[in-house]
Formats: C-alpha cells, structure tokens, sequence
C-alpha cells in the first residue's frame, strides 16, 4: 500500500494536476471580484473551491502517509508550510462573515507553488540565507536616511510642513524620493526656496536610492548564484547514480 502511495507522490502527472488546480482556483477567485458575473457561476465556482479544498486534503493526506514514518513528513520545513497553508485554506467559511478573510484564506493557496517548483525553492532560500547580509545594509540605510531626514527638516521644514514638519514625515518623503516617485516636484518645489536644494536630493538619490538598493540586489543575486553552484554537484551525482543504476539494469537484461 505504502509503495502504492509513494508512486502516486512522485507522479508527475499527479503534480500537475495539483498545480493546475491551484492556478485554477487562485483564478476563479479573481473572477468572483467582478459585479457582473451571473450568481449562477458564482455557485459554481463555490462547488468547485469546496471540491479543490477536498482534493488538497486528500493529497496532503497521500504525502503524509506515503512516509515510512508519518512523523518524518513534518521533519522538513517546505512540507510543514504545504500543510499550514492547507489547514488553513480548509477552515470553514461558516465561521467568518468578512468577504475580504475568505477570500483571503482561499488566495493563500497560491502560495503552494512554492513547494512544487524548485525554482520557487531556491528563491525563497536564498531571501532568507542574505538577510543577515541584507540587515547591515539596511542598518546603513537607516542611518542614511536619518541624517538626510534631520537635514531636509533643517532645510525644508518652511517650505513644505506636511513633507518636511518633522523626522517622521521627512523619513516618509525621503522614501519617496528613494523610489524616484516625483522627486522632481519636491526638488523644483525647494529648489524655488534655495537654489542649491538640488545638491541635498542628488546626493541623497546617488547614496541611498542607487549605491545602497543596488547592494541589496547584489547581494541576494549572490546568495541565488551561490545556492545554484550548491545544487548543482548533487543533481550531477544523481544523474550519475541513475545512469549507474540504468547500466546494471542493463546488464541483467543482456
């Protein structure tokens, strides 16, 4: 029975079908957000996400059970996360009146792409893998950011107190201006009080909106690379155990 379990796990149509649903489900949601779909393929659409979640259920079900020992299932993190967001997707909708929980609780599901493709995987990792890398970098920006602010209240506070009237709100309009969301209306707007106004936003966009995000991207571009270099020697020794493995097969037919 287990190897019954194991096969229908590792079926790669069964995968697929599981995705499909998922992207299905997650799309349908969506097309409930429209007025003008009939109340008929409304119910429809009910129907069919009381049957994923059953679908889901039975799967996660499968998984577990296709485990030698049931406890080993939850010894991995990604099959931990795949059962919570399942549970929690699961949770009758008799016990929220709010239509925006629902809906809610029926997209979270999207996140199970996560744990069918690889790809997904390797990102997710190496977000969390640059954090400690990343918080320095963000520590420094703070500090940027907080000296820019006491400077731009110091300078602009006259000109534009619901930008500038103090640390808080300066720290709000710099974010701003570290997105380049019209900045150069902020600029043109001080730049009419002093004329040398340009320096303090150029200086501030070069340290902080292009040098410091830049190194965070680097640095999660590194940790992406470093985790594709990791995986990379295991799938060649699996491919070599499998063409081994083949060879002897193989052999006994010959």
């Amino acid at each position: 029975m287990q190897d019954i379990l194991t096969k229908i796990r590792e079926n790669t149509f069964f995968e697929i079908f599981v995705i499909s649903l998922i992207v299905i489900s997650s799309i349908l949601i969506g097309v409930k957000t429209y007025d003008s779909v009939p109340q008929n393929i409304i119910d429809g659409i009910a129907a069919f996400d009381y049957g994923v979640t059953l679908i889901f259920l039975f799967e996660i079900l499968i998984r577990i059970l296709a485990e030698r020992r049931r406890i080993d299932f939850f010894k991995s993190g990604w099959n931990v996360f795949d059962f919570t967001i399942i549970v929690i997707s699961a949770i009758p909708t008799s016990l929220f009146e709010s239509v925006l929980i629902l809906r809610m609780l029926r997209l979270i599901r999207v996140l199970r792409l996560i744990t069918f493709v690889p790809q997904f995987k390797i990102i997710i990792n190496s977000i969390f893998l640059s954090i400690p890398r990343v918080f320095y970098v963000l520590l420094f920006m703070f500090i940027n950011f907080y000296i820019f602010a006491v400077a731009g209240v110091t300078f602009f506070a006259e000109v534009n107190e619901y930008n500038w009237g103090n640390v808080g709100l300066a720290m709000l309009t710099l974010f701003q201006i570290a997105t380049l969301e019209a900045w150069p209306d902020l600029l043109n707007e001080a730049m009419a009080y002093n004329s040398f106004s340009w320096v303090f936003f150029v200086t501030f966009i070069i340290i902080n909106g292009l040098i410091l995000m830049n190194m965070i991207i680097g640095v999660i571009i590194d940790v992406v690379v470093r985790e594709n270099d990791t995986e990379l020697p295991e799938n060649i020794s699996l491919l070599k155990n499998i063409e081994a493995r083949l060879g002897k097969i193989e052999e006994k037919l010959n």
